[in-house]
């Protein structure tokens, strides 16, 4: 009986030879589905062996942000940059042969960087240490890809190695729910048309992960990959920024073949790291709340970073335990209350520049 690494590369072989188009959606669904199962069992084997265990890494600060990119794209100098950290730089390949983190500093927000060694083809498959090193990037609150300004074609190779390591860099997960049964068959509803999948697609994608009873909804227009995504239940979703180094080298501009939104920066010079931390901010998605003692005035020098959407049981979290323990309700003065100073219980979502004030029992 072949391997399971034959059978994943057979599929793959067949993956890569099916062209698409509607008429061989039902088929790569399935080729999808198995690859899936498969991969999953080859992390399993490898688990029971000890194998993957990736690099230790303790999150700090407000966010975590993990630098990926190839040897020497210049990581390690912007890390310098974008931190007090100090990592090795030299002009070879695979300087970095650990992780290094630095604190950046910004808008009062302490993120955690990490420059993570090198990585190259076949990295998500393994290959160069690459399944330990993209482990780390399974953490991220956000991947900031970093290209040389002369390789543009390397950045859908590393999104390509992240997918193999399923990770899904901008995307939000599958509005897909799956309820298990124990007889009945499947029960499929949606409120979405479904486009890309019919009756017969779905139910064969199910049976490859082993459902045959239950009731799976859809709230989107799902094709194959993202049922497969849905179902294969050890997808990651990041977002991603992408900068462009070194491009002092090549005029002082973004060069064409690098993908929209990329910014371009030199590490060296440094020139464009504002910019550079200004959008990984904004791509955090990070707000600043005040706190308020009851007695006290409004601490306006010493801001609490959250998280869009985050609730005032969340702020709390991030306050002396007794915070939440003792909470009774919150006062809140800003954008989220409907007038100042609103009562408000810990289920409340907070937004950017609103005012907190928690009373205890």
């Amino acid at each position: 009986m072949a391997s399971v690494e034959d059978r994943i590369k057979a599929v793959e072989e067949e993956l890569s030879k099916t062209k698409r188009h509607k008429g061989t959606e039902h088929h790569i669904g399935l080729l999808l589905a198995k690859l899936a199962r498969l991969r999953r069992e080859r992390e399993f084997r490898s688990s029971k062996k000890g194998g993957g265990s990736g690099f230790d890494i303790k999150k700090a600060g407000d966010a975590t942000v993990v630098m990926v990119g190839f040897p020497s794209v210049g990581k390690s100098t912007l890390l310098s940059k974008l931190t007090r950290a100090k990592s090795k730089v030299a002009d070879y390949e695979f300087t970095t042969l650990e992780v290094i983190p630095g604190i950046m500093e910004h808008e009062g927000a302490r993120i955690q960087v990490l420059d993570i060694p090198g990585i190259i083809g076949g990295a998500g498959a393994g290959k160069g240490r690459g399944k330990e090193v993209i482990s780390v990037s399974r953490k991220a609150d956000l991947i900031l890809i970093l290209l040389d300004a002369k390789r543009p074609e390397h950045y859908e190779t590393i999104v390509r190695e992240l997918h193999e390591a399923n990770i899904r860099l901008d995307e939000a997960p599958p509005e897909i729910t799956l309820k298990k049964g124990i007889r009945g068959g499947v029960h499929i509803t949606t409120s979405k048309k479904l486009t890309r999948l019919n009756r017969k697609s779905i139910i064969e994608i199910l049976n490859e992960f082993g459902m045959h009873n239950g009731t799976i909804t859809f709230r989107e227009d799902a094709g194959p990959e993202r049922l497969v995504d849905a179902l294969a239940g050890n997808r990651i979703y990041i977002p991603s920024v992408v900068a462009v180094n070194k491009v002092d080298t090549v005029g002082g501009k973004l060069p064409a073949g690098f993908p929209q939104g990329a910014l371009a920066i030199s590490a060296g010079k440094g020139e464009g790291i504002d910019a550079l931390k200004g959008k990984i901010y904004e791509k955090l998605g990070l707000i600043k709340v005040y706190t308020k003692p009851r007695m006290g005035e409004i601490k306006y020098d010493e801001p609490m970073v959250l998280h869009q959407g985050d609730t005032v049981e969340g702020a709390c979290r991030k306050l002396p335990r007794d915070f939440l323990r003792e909470f009774r309700y919150a006062l809140v003065w800003g954008k989220s209350v409907k007038f100042p100073g609103q009562r408000v219980g810990l289920e409340h979502v907070l937004r950017d520049g609103d005012i907190l004030s928690i009373v205890k029992w």
